[in-house]
């Protein structure tokens, strides 16, 4: 397989129904989907749904699970466990992947295939599917992420399956921070990271998101107490040079964009249009 896309799953089956189909519709790629759900009344009934519509088939295969778990990123280190394919992502139910990433990403990944981990543009949208922002994706250093904030959104993360057989899988003490940890330790291993320069993907912005709030303030600020204390006195000094990266690397060029996606109920996806989608997120600019 190509690919392992693994998604933690738990009460959301109108979106997983989505995200499944953003995976099942990707073409010239063999992907094989694991879903990791935590005991959602229902799933068995879904699970027989989505195989009628979106049957085993050459080059893609679903796997569905129903076990419980601590966490999301519990059930995603179970589901990167399976893992078969070179190379793994995760894509949580409220996130899909837009037309044709995958043939994309694998293009990049065999071009380059030193690179353990890319990074991709991400369209953080609206539940009806309209856009918020367009957030483009420079590559977070160590001591930004360590000491500050994750700059990527994990909806367009692609990693080598070797970082798995190496034993690069999440820490579960950490409920919400866990990306960002798991990041850093990446870098600290001296792995090669770099973007992709492409949108691969898209997120909803519901306003419940678990990134925000007193619990992800509390992860965050344990994970910046690991740092080296040098690290993270020069605090200021990673944002600032964080936000001119962003700058200089174009990240805050606003442009036309078109994307489509599936909405819950629909067999087919929605286009949308933004003649100029902006690049700074709303609510969020001057977060860390």
């Amino acid at each position: 397989m190509d690919f392992t896309i693994v998604t933690p799953s738990y009460r959301q089956l109108d979106l997983l129904a989505c995200c499944i189909s953003s995976v099942a519709d990707q073409e010239e790629i063999s992907v094989e989907h694991i879903v990791q759900d935590a005991g959602t009344e229902g799933f068995v009934d879904f699970d027989k749904k989505m195989a009628n519509r979106w049957p085993d088939r050459p080059g893609y295969r679903r796997v569905m699970i129903s076990e419980k778990d601590v966490g999301m990123y519990d059930a995603i280190n179970k589901g990167l466990k399976r893992a078969s394919g070179v190379i793994c992502a995760y894509l949580n139910c409220d996130e899909q992947y837009l037309p044709g990433t995958l043939r994309k990403v694998k293009e990049k990944h065999f071009a380059e295939s030193r690179v353990d981990l890319w990074l991709g543009d991400v369209l953080v949208i609206h539940k009806d599917g309209s856009g918020v922002c367009h957030r483009k994706m420079v590559v977070p250093s160590l001591s930004h992420t360590w000491t500050c904030h994750f700059g990527a959104l994990t909806a367009g993360i692609f990693f080598s399956t070797k970082l798995v057989e190496e034993g690069f899988l999440f820490d579960t003490s950490y409920q919400i921070a866990s990306d960002a940890e798991w990041y850093t330790r990446i870098l600290r291993a001296h792995k090669k990271v770099k973007t992709l320069r492409i949108t691969t993907s898209t997120f909803v912005d519901s306003g419940e998101n678990l990134g925000v709030g007193p619990r992800a303030d509390a992860e965050r600020n344990r994970l910046d107490s690991t740092a080296p204390w040098q690290m993270r006195w020069l605090k200021l000094l990673w944002i600032l040079v964080h936000r001119c990266k962003r700058v200089v690397g174009g990240a805050h060029h606003a442009g036309r964009m078109d994307w489509s996606i599936y909405m819950p109920g629909a067999s087919s996806r929605k286009a949308f249009h933004a003649e100029k989608l902006r690049t700074t997120w709303p609510g969020r600019f001057w977060s860390r």
